[in-house]
């Protein structure tokens, strides 16, 4: 991307953290406590947050749909509604990024393979910063033309993948949950 977005806030967007999605997934317990503790220190600063929920492979309101516990979005938080894995496809998400003057995404969730790379990646192509929080994201075991991976792999390897991004005049980041800092946002009467 030759061009960064030049919006002045940083959002949280997390993915995928449906019980239907972390039935499959490795390590859930840690995920979601790392991105509750993420999602306390964002909302304690002001700054968005955006919930990315499927809808391709998941009834609205059913069960498998729902978020996890103890995961709960907020009055006023965006709510964006998938069909495909990159949230960016058929979505506001973008607009509302916009709107929000948001021009870094600090993003973590599920599955890393799919939902989080894809997205992540997307918003890199399209000009925003990004920051993959890489002990808040997860899937889980697959198997391809023959080869098989555990979820550990997988999330090993979407790392590596986003240590290693590059675009001008761009800054990415891959770090632990317990190194992202939220800096207060800054109303405008």
């Amino acid at each position: 991307m030759d061009e960064q977005l030049e919006g002045s806030k940083t959002a949280l967007v997390i993915i995928n953290m449906q019980n239907g999605v972390m039935e499959y997934c490795v390590h859930p317990k840690k995920v979601v406590s790392r991105i509750a503790d993420l999602l306390v220190r964002a909302r304690d600063t002001g700054t968005p947050v955006y919930w990315v929920q499927d809808e391709r492979e998941f009834e609205r309101h059913s069960t498998p749909w729902r978020l996890v516990s103890p995961l709960e979005p907020m009055d006023g938080e965006h709510r964006i509604h998938k069909t495909y894995r990159d949230a960016f496809t058929g979505t506001g998400l973008h607009a509302s990024l916009i709107s929000e003057d948001v021009g870094r995404l600090v993003v973590c969730g599920a599955q890393s393979d799919y939902s989080l790379r894809t997205t992540a990646g997307r918003a890199a192509a399209m000009g925003y910063d990004v920051t993959v929080v890489r002990d808040a994201h997860t899937t889980g075991a697959a198997t391809f033309e023959g080869q098989s991976l555990t979820g550990d792999q997988i999330i090993a390897h979407t790392n590596a993948y986003f240590a290693s991004l590059d675009y001008p005049n761009q800054d990415f980041s891959l770090v632990r949950s317990e190194e992202v800092g939220f800096r207060p946002v800054v109303l405008n009467d």
